[in-house]
């Protein structure tokens, strides 16, 4: 099952980078992920959420986060909210319904038309 992550939000902060130390650098992304398969497309209720700095371009792992940038990722991820989730049907999951529907309706028809003789 392949997965993609599509972003939602994004936020920037004005805490320091732990790396280059420049301030008004650090930006958080927040992506959903998204799992495809051959019948459907899910939007799923986990969130990726992703340090990046602007200065030394570089991402900042959860590791190097210190309290004051902990804190301030869970608040902009409790401001940006939950994304919203579906399940979307491809083409070849609609057409498999529907084979299978007028199977079902043709199998019933014949059915009854033989019993009607």
């Amino acid at each position: 099952m392949p997965t993609s992550y599509v972003k939602f939000g994004e936020s920037k902060i004005r805490n320091n980078c732990p790396k280059c130390f420049a301030q008004d650098g650090l930006v958080f992304s927040f992506s959903n992920k998204i799992v495809e398969t051959k019948m459907v497309s899910k939007a799923t209720k986990e969130i990726k959420g992703e340090l990046n700095c602007s200065h030394c371009e570089t991402v900042i792992y959860p590791a190097l986060w210190t309290d004051e940038i902990d804190r301030v990722y869970l608040y902009n991820l409790k401001r940006m909210g939950s994304p919203q989730t579906y399940t979307r049907f491809k083409p070849l999951a609609v057409g498999l319904f529907i084979g299978i529907t007028l199977a079902i309706a043709g199998t019933a028809f014949a059915i009854y038309s033989l019993q009607q003789q």
